[in-house]
Parts: C-alpha cells; structure tokens; sequence
C-alpha cells in the first residue's frame, strides 16, 4: 500500500467511528446528494469562471463518489485567483477535509496548497490541469497531445493540398494553464513543416471576447497571405475567432475547437465550425470519483501511468479524447448523454438538426 492510500486508510477509518457518532444528525451543506451520516469530507475546489466545473465536473463527481462513498460529503469552493483557492485548500485541510480535488486556476501557482495538504497527510487529486513543483499523489486528465493533435489533424484535412500563398493562425489557451502547453505541443507536432504558421497567441483565460481581439490582430500578420485556416483549442476561442472573421468579411474558413459546447456543435451543423475535440467530462469526473472513493478506502486506485509535474512521478490517470464533426455529433456526443437533442436543436438551430437528421426520436 502506498504512502497515499495508508494515510487515507487512517482518515478514512476515524471518520468512520465520527460518522457512527454522528448518525442522524444534521450534516453540513453540500454539493452530494443527502449522505447517510457526516463521513469523510472532499473539497472540490474549482475556478469560479470554469462553466464546465458546475455543468459535468461537480455534479456528476458527486453523485459517483456518493454512490461508492455513502458516507461521503462533497463541499465545493470557487474561486477568482490561485491565491484565494490555497487559502480555500488550506482552510478545507483546517476543517478536516480528508481528500482535496483541484481544479487549479494557475498549476505554477498552485504549490502551497499541495504542500499543506502534503503537511496534513490529505491527499490531493490535480482535476484536470497540474499542479506544478508540488507534492501532488494523482492527477486525471485528457490526453493533451492528443487533443492538440486531433485539432491540428483536422486543419490540415480541411486544408488539403492547396496551401501555396497561404498560412494559419494559431489561438491557444491560457498560457497559466499547463493544458494549454499540451495542447500547442500536440498541435504543432501535426501542423509543423506541413503549413505556414503566419502567428501564434494565447489568449488570457480562455477568453472568447479577447480571442476576437486576437484574431483582429492576427489577419495584419498575414502580410498578404490567404488565411488557410484558424486552429484554436477551445470553443469560445472559436467563437471569438469566428466573430472577429466575420466582421472582417471572411467565411468558409476552417476552424477547430474543443470541449464540444452545444454553441460549437450548432457552428459544426451550420457549418461555420469544423469540428471540436469531445472530452467525455462525466466520464472523468465519475473516474476521479472513483480514484477517491478508492484512496479514502486505503485502496490502491488503477492509473495509466505517471506525469512528471516538477517534484516528481505523479501517478496519472489519462484519457482519450474524440475528434467530432458534424458527422460524429449523434452518434458521439448525444449518445453520450453530453448535450441532449432538445438542448441542441434549440430555437434557430432546429432546422440544422433535421438538415442532420437529427431528432428526438
């Protein structure tokens, strides 16, 4: 048994003897659905911008851990800057939070928090983005080259050949966000060598309003070039990037996404967007549910691996993203339960999906 779970054996089992103390009294407001009595606490610690945190990642993380963890409370905290969120983290750790699930706002920022954790023998699970020169015990995310590579695939299909006289421009993430890193090394790994690449930028917190601003700047770095296509890694930097093309008087031109927002999925139907990287987040938020429950047990929870985070091996669990095109939404995405056909079909938008033919029966 590693160091992890023998500590987490130890939380787990005197708050087994607090919990049976404590059946049939009040419990603390949380995220979980009703608990059978007050047992182990996690803090799930999220950026407060994170839409994705409150639609896939908490809800779907809480009912899994409470359904392998009965006992089990879920207290979520959101936060603004790295800053707030290692006095939330640390202020869990005071509170007695026997597990930490972080959703960093900035990886390189992020160490105090694991070195208190790491202080108070609380495990910490890095969600989705690392932690970085920290003492971190596990780490669940997407593959990240391999979403910067779907990406990067997709421009060079749509592409084609006929590149001559022409170049792309690169949108990336937020270059606090050590997945944004993943994703540019992904991409170029597929593009470089095959298409000029007239700029790259990265855009300060996935931000769609100032990815506009970007692409504005970007089309004066074409020097005269024809604009090939734009690769962005993420859905509101399409969206920004669109918005800033069409003001200009541009269309027909490719353009990537990620995280298949239903916004994105209607662009792909109409054909303004070419496609996006779907990432199953219930399915991950159910695997760090599990990889807790596990932990909290004194089990040794099934990784895929390590990632090197500045401190050392941190056992990791990576999963596998999808490329979706308009061809891919039902069968991926709908029958995934990630978006549903009312949702999408929505307003304008349904004529698109019967053009499709996509429908709710």
């Amino acid at each position: 048994m590693s160091r992890t779970t023998r500590r987490a054996a130890t939380l787990f089992a005197g708050a087994a003897v607090l919990a049976g103390a404590l059946a049939g009294c009040g419990g603390d407001a949380t995220t979980s659905p009703a608990a059978a009595a007050d047992g182990p606490h996690v803090a799930f610690l999220v950026p407060s911008t994170s839409l994705r945190s409150m639609a896939y990642d908490v809800p779907n993380f809480s009912v899994e851990l409470t359904r392998q963890c009965p006992t089990c409370v879920v207290d979520v905290q959101t936060a603004d800057d790295q800053a707030t969120q290692n006095s939330q983290a640390q202020q869990a750790i005071a509170d007695g939070a026997q597990a930490l699930v972080v959703v960093a706002i900035d990886g390189a920022q992020a160490a105090p928090l694991a070195e208190a954790a790491d202080a108070a023998d609380v495990p910490v699970v890095a969600y989705d983005r690392l932690v970085k020169d920290a003492p971190v015990d596990y780490y669940v995310s997407f593959d990240g080259g391999a979403v910067g590579e779907l990406g990067g695939q997709a421009i060079l299909d749509a592409v084609g050949t006929d590149t001559a006289g022409g170049a792309i421009v690169m949108l990336q993430g937020d270059p606090a966000d050590n997945n944004a890193g993943l994703f540019a090394a992904g991409a170029h790994s597929v593009l470089d060598g095959k298409v000029d690449i007239a700029t790259e930028r990265y855009v300060t917190g996935w931000s769609a309003d100032e990815a506009a601003v970007q692409m504005r700047e970007a089309l004066g770095d074409l020097g005269g070039r024809r604009l090939l296509g734009v690769y962005t890694a993420y859905d509101g930097l399409a969206a920004g990037a669109l918005q800033a093309l069409t003001e200009a008087g541009i269309s027909g031109v490719p353009i990537t996404g990620q995280d298949a927002e239903t916004a994105a999925l209607q662009r792909i139907l109409a054909g303004t967007q070419t496609m996006t990287v779907y990432k199953d987040l219930p399915g991950q938020a159910r695997t760090t549910a599990g990889l807790v429950a596990a932990v909290l047990a004194g089990e040794e929870p099934e990784t895929t691996g390590t990632t090197d985070n500045g401190a050392g091996a941190v056992p990791t669990v990576l999963l596998q993203p999808q490329a979706v095109g308009k061809s891919q939404i039902a069968g991926e995405v709908l029958a995934d339960g990630y978006t549903t056909v009312d949702a999408l079909c929505a307003g304008a938008a349904s004529r698109l999906c019967a053009d499709a033919g996509i429908s709710a029966s």
